[in-house]
């Protein structure tokens, strides 16, 4: 996979950009120093000319690298390259340039590259004849520097490639994370809606029995008949309530009459615990077990149920062996906080976000108006969910 073409930030080029004409203007006083007659005598016309335009095309050559940097490595890093071979001040953006273009790791644009950086070495030791040093000299130097700047284009242009791959592995994990917890939002919110439609059949049968038994006793007196019809006007607007919170989606299969668990089932689902093998020890305070549970919404009752359920099987998964806690706290007027904890193995990591029964168990607490909480404390794993009443 190639790489697409890298673009610094408008600040970063800004700063290459300076950075590569103060370099390049040293290197051009350097070199033009260094050609000055060493008797001290005038320089010939020839020379102050050829300084003329090294100063121009350098000039022109730092102009083009922000593009080069930005929009494109080789459109004008090719154009670049060329001028330096008349322009000391141009080389340092040259080797910027070169850099880039190895960076996209594309084959025909480094052998352009090449090519060009060789005509333009080619050109200066025709313009620039250095009769002190062997021929072989400044080829091979020009070829070891090609050699080095390929070689950190490359690294460069590799190094981009691993971070975008990272990058994009990242991105795809969140995604798949996000549907994951989507998924498991919507499927908790069906069995959310299954077992109200079952509870909502439950109800109706008992409304339909009661009026069956109005409409077919002719001996009852004045007051089971007002007891009755009570009995019938309560189970309605419990109806009614479990109507306005069902869920869109119900359950496919035919649906159960039998009622689901709830609050008061959470002492047998305790006991099933400790018949499995496992030290549950349940706390459950007093109006949590009398007669003032009856003010409590079936839905919200049913909620706490699971709650308890999805974090005995949490313990039990992550954490077999070990005592478990469950503590129901609360009265009306004061909301309800179930908390369920135990301690972590040595070398055991907590339920992280993958564990989606603990995105039922959030989602649950959100419905029911209330907050969620899980965690690592110390040494002990606790999820902790505060529902009002």
């Amino acid at each position: 996979m190639q790489p697409m073409p890298y673009r610094p930030s408008v600040l970063r080029t800004t700063g290459l950009t300076l950075g590569a004409a103060a370099a390049g203007i040293a290197t051009f006083l350097v070199a033009q120093g260094s050609m000055f007659p060493a008797d001290g005598s005038d320089p010939p016309p020839s020379f102050l000319a050829l300084m003329v335009l090294d100063l121009l095309l350098g000039l022109a050559a730092v102009g083009l690298l922000p593009l080069a940097l930005r929009r494109a490595p080789l459109g004008a890093g090719l154009p670049i390259i060329a001028l330096s071979s008349l322009s000391s001040l141009a080389f340092i953006p040259a080797c910027m340039a070169l850099i880039g273009i190895a960076a996209l790791r594309r084959p025909r644009a480094l052998i352009a590259a090449a090519a060009a950086y060789a005509a333009a070495v080619a050109v200066d030791l025709a313009v620039h004849p250095d009769g002190d040093l062997p021929w072989w000299a400044v080829p091979t130097t020009a070829g070891l520097l090609l050699a080095v700047l390929v070689l950190v284009g490359l690294n460069r242009g590799a190094r981009r490639q691993l971070i975008r791959s990272l990058q994009h592995e990242a991105q795809s994990a969140h995604r798949e994370q996000e549907a994951r917890t989507s998924a498991a939002r919507l499927a908790e919110r069906t069995r959310i809606a299954r077992e109200m439609h079952d509870t909502l059949s439950h109800r109706l049968s008992l409304i339909s029995m009661h009026a069956g038994a109005l409409e077919y006793r002719s001996d009852l007196d004045r007051d089971t008949i007002r007891a009755t019809a009570a009995i019938l006007r309560e189970t309605a607007q419990t109806a009614a309530g479990e109507l306005r919170t069902v869920l869109s989606v119900l359950r496919e299969d035919p649906a159960e009459t039998a009622p689901q668990p709830a609050l008061d089932s959470i002492p047998g689902l305790v006991a099933s615990a400790r018949a499995a093998g496992s030290n549950v020890t349940l706390q459950m305070d007093p109006p949590l077990q009398g007669e003032a549970t009856a003010s409590l919404p079936d839905a919200t009752s049913r909620h706490l149920y699971r709650i308890v359920q999805e974090g005995l099987t949490n313990a039990q998964k992550h954490a077999p062996r070990q005592p478990i806690r469950v503590s129901l706290t609360g009265a009306p007027g004061q909301g309800i906080t179930v908390a369920v904890s135990n301690p972590l193995p040595a070398g055991t990591a907590s339920p992280g976000a993958e564990g989606l029964g603990l995105v039922g168990l959030a989602e649950r607490a959100r419905l029911a108006g209330g907050s969620f909480e899980t965690g690592v404390r110390g040494d002990v794993y606790a999820t902790t969910v505060k529902v009002p009443w």
